[in-house]
């Protein structure tokens, strides 16, 4: 599970920035700089590998997943370079822009729900067996945009209507 270690460096990158910081932030500054580093670094990390993966190498990474190459996945490939730029623009956009940007992730994570549950499915049907590596995805997944979610309402702004 690759994706543990790309939200690792995120986690990483804001705790350096903090770090730079001596510390001296409160609770909601905390939050502010670990979450802006999920967007924009954990995000942009995912968009351009998923850019080069999908765009640049698409037999390579269908033939590794023994899917088979499409249009489809150059449209992907798009779709994840659009949410990592929306990751990167938080650094200068914030309050609603964030929603916006969580709402990309939602759609985002809809997409891993929605593929890792096909897999599930899919693989349970062929061996009988329940693949846990899919489950593990799925469950981190809902965690994960969950932490995110409740995050986001930690920093006064981000969910204002005005």
């Amino acid at each position: 599970m690759w994706i543990v270690v790309i939200i690792g460096i995120g986690v990483v990158t804001a705790l350096v920035q903090l770090a730079l910081g001596g510390f001296a932030a409160d609770q909601t500054t905390i939050i502010r700089t670990l979450l802006l580093h999920q967007f924009a670094v954990t995000h942009g990390i995912i968009a351009v590998i998923g850019f080069v993966i999908n765009v640049l190498r698409p037999r390579q990474t269908a033939a590794k997943l023994g899917w088979a190459t499409s249009p489809f996945q150059v449209k992907y490939g798009f779709a994840q370079l659009g949410l990592g730029i929306m990751g990167v623009m938080s650094i200068w956009f914030h309050g609603n822009f964030w929603v916006g940007t969580l709402v990309t992730l939602y759609v985002y994570g809809l997409s891993g729900l929605w593929t890792h549950t096909q897999e599930v499915v899919r693989k349970r049907r062929e061996t009988g067996k329940t693949d846990l590596i899919e489950v593990g995805n799925i469950v981190l997944d809902v965690i994960y945009h969950l932490v995110l979610t409740w995050m986001s309402l930690q920093i006064p702004g981000v969910w204002s209507l005005s």
